[in-house]
């Protein structure tokens, strides 16, 4: 073999050892990538197990119902674990049942957007709101603390007031002492409401609203439902977006009755 040809020889023997070399090196990138996923689904499944795990024989708070349906066994059920906070009147036409964590920034926008309309359709007896407050764990304790203040909050007759309070006063480093602070602000100034947020007593209903979103399919919050129909799209989670499908569900309803 001439000089010439030994050297292409090694330059091609060094460039398939190269070649091979990357190869090993993306397949060991890849299965790297696959460990972490499986590992982080796997943290994922247990801390939602563990969050799941309801105490059935638990306080629920006061106002909860059952959301839209129309299977009268189901109305005839009672309430408690895994029913949302209602506001308005139970026999209102239209049912607006909201998914939302009080920690997440969407959420607050859509109650800077709709809350407004939602109280007027409230007051006039056609709209019901059914609160289902979501406690996503990338925002930790705050939003399991925020949601429970919520609950006592409506156990002491002002949830609504506590509901709009903490998304005006929007944060995601809640702490009891801040939230007792904010009832107080709302009129919830006396032992009781302070105790409520400080032992957790709607700790166990909180966790069963995180598993009726998951039995509802919800994965993302705000997730809002309108007379039992499928999730709103983003145009629909505006003040006029929202009014048109409330219109078209009172106006199916009227052409029921």
């Amino acid at each position: 073999m001439s000089k010439k040809s030994a050297r292409e020889a090694l330059r091609a023997e060094r460039a398939r050892q190269a070649a091979e070399a990357r190869r090993r090196e993306n397949r060991l990138r890849l299965l790297i990538a696959l460990v972490v996923v499986v590992v982080v689904v796997a943290i994922a499944g247990v801390v939602q197990w563990q969050r799941s795990k309801v105490d059935s024989g638990s306080d629920v708070p006061a106002g909860v119902a059952h959301g839209y349906t129309r299977n009268v066994q189901e109305r005839a059920k009672p309430v408690g674990m895994g029913n949302g906070i209602a506001i308005g009147k139970e026999n209102a036409p239209v049912t607006v049942e909201v998914f939302e964590d009080f920690l997440c920034p969407h959420c607050r926008d859509f109650e800077a957007a709709v809350s407004d309309y939602l109280k007027e359709q409230v007051d006039s007896g056609k709209v019901r709101v059914v609160y289902y407050p979501v406690t996503l764990s990338s925002f930790g304790r705050p939003t399991e603390l925020a949601a429970n203040a919520f609950a006592c909050a409506a156990d002491a007759g002002k949830g609504p007031e506590l509901h709009d309070a903490l998304y005006t006063n929007f944060r995601q480093d809640w702490t009891v002492d801040l939230l007792t602070e904010l009832g107080s602000s709302v009129g919830l100034s006396d032992g009781s409401f302070r105790s409520c947020v400080r032992r957790g007593k709607f700790e166990e209903w909180v966790r069963s609203i995180d598993q009726t979103a998951t039995d509802r399919g919800v994965t993302g919050t705000p997730t809002v439902f309108v007379n039992g129909g499928e999730p709103l799209q983003p145009q629909d989670m505006t003040a006029p977006g929202l009014r048109l499908v409330i219109d078209d569900a009172l106006a199916k309803r009227s052409g029921r009755e």
